[in-house]
């Protein structure tokens, strides 16, 4: 009973540091997000993954971990023998239990979760690019040798060149500030003036040169009001990625908010970024724009002259191109929001890159994150914030595998999924002589304790759900020192029922 209580005392104290350390307010999520992430990022990811071999009693399994039953390994010291008896076989809650007779065990393998790129059609991304130019009565101004007009539309003239013919690259145009004039009377007229000259659809060079040469500067600047129209010219979907490259010569002067706008364009269904190029800006005024970028997961450059202006373009449109991301994808239980807190990623040389990635809510979140990452592998930990948890307090983290590709996206689908175990023999089984190991690192780990104390979450018990991170699972009998299931695969998001029996 000592140990029991310690290692419980253990499990509280490891969870209270993880949730100080993590302290921080998640954003309000909606059932709509949830459900989407389950129809979207579970059928578009694991699908993905290769699928090991399984043996015709078998469960489903994701795909790094065995789904074939071998046997003892090093823990508990003294190795379980195999009984004549039927083992459990987990199922999705309501559907029909099935048994098989299991094979002699042997330690597990790594149950370590690699996320690769998905192949073929679910491999494609669609890269939506929306070029929004300032045409208020500031960009005739000189800069150099040119006035900014002139170097923006040569700009526009070089980087249409190096645009790809590619039929998963989209390019439209839009300008602002372009009716009216700098007068007070006509103020309200400007400040309404947005136009999209080429609509996000394809890549038509001629129709982009057309338009470029086709502008004049003329009033007042409305970021806040491009800015949202440009959003709602970028539709979302899966495996779209949506960006703006927005190029001004001011701040905003109209009353809008362009990082209150830039904030709501990312939390959206299009989860748009926005990379901002002041063109001859002073210091003052380019702080007011960094947090377009910054509320946005974009970038802001600088750019002094004109030459400065196409090198800069032409970057942000190679690497909008090239870009890899990591997508994490937070699936909850029975469609329910699932908080998660990423508290490790690293590269292969072991560098902590966590601070890097721009991860808002301290790293915390309930809803889809997306991260770029330079293409190579890395290795990220995931954790849930919880007192008295299902389980002890290190399985509560679970450590993955990402590979990253240029110009592609790696979706890694996180979160734990339901178990609830049922006693079909209630005169051979009892829950204080059961418990819960996890496959970790080719051994054994006992997960939840045998079922003797009440109120505390990582004790087993019959007709009682448990929440469990993903990975392989076994149910031993100490009484008898027998294994009643070593093939129990726990998957985000889903809910089994494991009906054990014995004889």
């Amino acid at each position: 009973m000592y140990h029991r209580h310690h290692y419980a005392l253990l499990a509280l104290l490891c969870t209270v540091l993880i949730l100080t350390a993590c302290a921080g307010a998640p954003p309000a999520i909606s059932q709509t997000d949830v459900q989407a992430t389950v129809d979207a990022g579970v059928r578009a990811t694991l699908a993905a993954q290769p699928t090991p071999p399984q043996s015709p009693t078998s469960p489903p399994s994701p795909t790094t971990i065995p789904s074939t039953a071998t046997a003892a390994p090093t823990s508990p010291p003294m190795a379980p023998t195999v009984a004549p008896f039927t083992p459990a076989t987990p199922t999705e809650t309501g559907a029909d239990t099935s048994t098989a007779t299991p094979e002699a065990t042997s330690a597990p393998t790594d149950t370590t979760t690699v996320f690769r790129p998905a192949e073929g059609e679910a491999a494609r991304v669609i890269t939506n690019i929306q070029l929004v130019f300032d045409a208020s009565g500031s960009m005739a101004q000189r800069i150099g040798n040119e006035t900014k007009i002139q170097a923006a539309q040569r700009a526009i003239e070089r980087i249409i060149d190096t645009l790809p013919d590619s039929p998963d690259l989209n390019v439209g145009f839009r300008v602002f500030g372009h009716e009216g004039d700098s007068s007070e009377a006509q103020k309200a007229r400007s400040c309404q003036s947005t136009a999209l000259l080429v609509p996000v659809q394809g890549v038509n060079k001629e129709l982009l040169r057309q338009q470029a040469r086709a502008w004049k500067p003329a009033g007042w600047t409305p970021i806040s009001l491009a800015l949202q129209k440009a959003g709602e010219d970028l539709q979302p979907g899966e495996h779209v990625r949506n960006v703006i490259i927005m190029v001004t010569d001011g701040e905003e002067t109209c009353g809008g908010d362009p990082c209150a706008v830039a904030k709501a364009l990312a939390e959206s269904q299009a989860e748009v970024r926005i990379d901002v190029v002041g063109f001859g800006l002073t210091p003052d005024v380019a702080k007011t724009l960094r947090c377009v970028a910054e509320n946005s997961g974009g970038v802001y450059t600088d750019a002094q002259d004109g030459n400065a202006l196409v090198q800069t373009l032409e970057e942000l449109i190679a690497a909008t191109i090239k870009r890899s991301t990591l997508r994490f994808v937070p699936v909850g239980i029975g469609g329910k929001p699932e908080e998660v807190a990423l508290t490790s990623l690293t590269n292969v040389q072991g560098e902590n890159v966590l601070t890097a990635v721009q991860l808002p809510w301290m790293a915390r979140f309930a809803r889809e994150q997306v991260v770029e990452l330079p293409p190579g592998e890395y290795r990220f930990t995931i954790s849930y914030i919880e007192i008295g948890g299902d389980q002890i307090a290190q399985h509560i983290a679970t450590t993955y595998t990402a590979i990253i590709e240029e110009g592609r996206e790696t979706v890694a689908v996180i979160g734990r999924g339901g178990v609830t175990f049922v006693n079909e023999t209630p005169r051979l089984l009892r829950s204080a002589d059961l418990q819960v190991e996890k496959a970790v690192n080719g051994q054994w780990e006992q997960s939840i304790y045998p079922g003797q104390m009440v109120g505390i979450g990582s004790y087993f018990a019959f007709d009682r759900a448990f929440r469990l991170t993903p990975g392989r699972y076994r149910v031993y009998d100490r009484k008898r020192k027998v294994v009643l299931i070593d093939n129990l695969i726990v998957e985000p998001g889903k809910e089994i029922t494991v009906r054990l029996r014995g004889e």
